[in-house]
């Protein structure tokens, strides 16, 4: 992207101050993981990964390990059009479940955009340890409810909830520049 895409602006709102608002709706408690100091401008803890380069399960790890709640929302800064109603919808559906995560319409597993029970600790840091970096192997070493886009549908704004936007052509669609690919 050239630069730290949280920071990008959609409709004069930088895509991860639209996630914690969304967020903001349904828990108090909102933390940030990150390594830039930057980010302590927003006012929320700003937790920092402890194992480079282990990305999105290092993600998982550190939200787990600081949360003092059962459960924990991540949701990655560059999916600006999560909602508190998407959100909602995932907190109900964690009954027995240490990681509830929606599919995307593609068919893609949307695990930075998923409630993860702290009982995942261990679980996460020992792949971690053994050298593993697939998110989805999480998902065979615990009880984990996968929930099929068509669940999901009837939620207002369901089409663009995991529009990740990566690259300049992403951040192009998502502000309207270019056409929607589908």
């Amino acid at each position: 992207m050239g630069r730290d895409k949280a920071w990008l602006e959609i409709d004069g709102r930088p895509m991860i101050q639209r996630v914690i608002e969304e967020l903001l709706r349904v828990t108090p408690a909102v933390s940030v993981i990150a390594n830039d100091a930057e980010y302590n401008r927003l006012g929320f803890p700003v937790l920092p990964d402890l194992n480079a380069g282990v990305g999105p399960l290092e993600a998982i790890r550190v939200a787990l390990a600081a949360s003092s709640a059962p459960t924990v929302l991540l949701i990655a800064c560059d999916l600006p059009f999560v909602t508190s109603e998407l959100l909602e919808f995932l907190l109900h559906r964690a009954d027995g479940y240490q990681a509830v995560v929606p599919v995307s319409s593609a068919g893609r597993l949307e695990p930075l955009c998923a409630l993860y029970s702290t009982q995942a600790l261990e679980p996460v840091t020992e792949l971690i340890s053994s050298g593993e970096r697939k998110v989805s192997l999480l998902f065979e070493r615990v009880p984990a409810r996968l929930i099929p886009f068509e669940d999901l549908r009837r939620l207002a704004g369901a089409e663009r909830f995991f529009t990740n936007v990566n690259t300049p052509q992403d951040y192009a669609r998502a502000i309207g520049t270019l056409p929607v690919q589908g």
